[in-house]
């Protein structure tokens, strides 16, 4: 018997009032104004840095001028920051890095969508004219407090820029979905690679670039508020499963090239979609295999005659279950009309000869059996009765 089975599944982007897990993400001055001196973590709270000398621009002090910011606004406040993230500096690499702080640690397994906003200074005079990509946000459960020798932390942000960032003109967001371990509350910004690893674009009419310099805004970690593929699972033959990804502003591109909002699998193998809202896109992946969903009935025959004609001269009853291996426990117990038990085998293809009846009549008879279906173990209780005819 085939099973056709049907799953129905909505994924629709999540609440559209999700809180930001970041401590002062717009990274606002929390210090005096107007600001009198150049310290970034005086006035940025909690944000901190090691090592370099991390800006900070606002209208308390630092408000930006054409060499500084080229007249940049904030994307989302008041205040941003500016570090370097690519170049030399003598023998060790032109590297700053932000360090923040979650509000509370994030969760394990749980799924959150980590974001944040950069633009790239073009400013020849420093030589600040290269845009790059490897600017990633890194999250951990311990403050990274030190920078190694060669000024480079060495590590792999769960978020980061695949392609070099050259916009001038508008800010660009740099985002991801990140399934996390538990535990993780402090965040690093920067560029975790060496220059050799990182790929460098002259900005537009840049004369002499050198060096790369970003300006970050609006930082947010917050749980998943975009759609997302369910867990992997499993189809019957015959069966189908019915995928929906909708909500506002959210757009769709299936491993097929299509972009409707419903796709429809109807057998195993690997199904991705780029997901996307506008301003945060990522790939989801599931992964669907083919599985037995038979249901494995049997067949009994009401009664038999042990009389050696070579026919009906046994009571057996067959499993039918199409797959090798499907059937993984069989017992069958037949009783005489005192209860007492006159047969029982453990295999399918032995049947009950009738030759220790002490009666003709009716025979009661229990069977137990389990099977593989869907990828769990079934079990099925068969109880009836049986008459030998003599």
């Amino acid at each position: 018997m085939k099973k056709l089975t049907l799953l129905f599944l909505t994924l629709l982007s999540g609440s559209l009032f999700a809180q930001n897990l970041v401590r002062n993400g717009s990274l606002e001055n929390t210090g005096n104004c107007p600001i009198t001196d150049t310290v970034f973590s005086n006035y940025v709270n909690p944000w901190t840095f090691y090592k370099g000398d991390p800006d900070f621009y606002h209208p308390c002090g630092f408000p930006g001028s054409d060499s500084a910011t080229n007249n940049a606004l904030p994307f989302d406040g008041d205040g941003f920051a500016g570090i370097d993230v690519y170049g030399l500096e003598g023998v060790n690499y032109n590297r700053e890095y932000l360090h923040g702080e979650l509000k509370k640690p994030l969760e394990e397994g749980k799924f959150y969508r980590v974001s944040f906003y950069v633009l790239p200074r073009n400013n020849d005079d420093k030589g600040d004219s290269y845009g790059i990509n490897n600017i990633g946000m890194l999250l951990t459960d311990t403050v990274i407090d030190s920078v190694p020798p060669g000024n480079v932390i060495m590590a792999s942000p769960q978020v980061v820029a695949k392609d070099a960032i050259t916009q001038v003109n508008y800010w660009t967001p740099i985002c991801g979905i990140i399934k996390a371990k538990g535990g993780e509350r402090y965040i690093t910004i920067g560029n975790f690679t060496q220059d050799a690893e990182t790929d460098a674009v002259p900005l537009e009419n840049a004369a002499n670039p050198s060096t790369a310099y970003y300006m970050i805004d609006y930082v947010e970690v917050l749980e998943n508020d975009l759609p997302q593929l369910p867990s992997d699972t499993v189809i019957c033959q015959e069966g189908r499963i019915d995928l929906r990804v909708a909500g506002p502003n959210i757009s769709v591109l299936w491993s097929d090239e299509t972009t409707t909002s419903n796709f429809i699998i109807t057998k195993p193998g690997l199904y991705t979609a780029e997901i996307s809202n506008g301003i945060c896109t990522f790939t989801d992946s599931i992964q669907v295999d083919g599985v037995n969903c038979e249901e494995c009935v049997t067949y009994a025959p009401n009664a038999f005659t042990p009389n050696g004609d070579g026919r009906n001269d046994e009571f057996i009853i067959t499993p039918i279950c199409d797959s090798d291996g499907y059937l993984e426990h069989y017992d069958l117990r037949i009783f005489d009309k005192w209860g007492r038990k006159v047969f029982e085998t453990q295999s399918p293809d032995v049947g009950w000869t009738g030759k220790n009846a002490e009666h003709k009549g009716v025979y009661t008879y229990t069977l137990e059996y389990r099977f593989s279906s869907e990828r769990e173990t079934k079990t099925r209780i068969k109880r009836g009765f049986v008459t030998i005819l003599k």
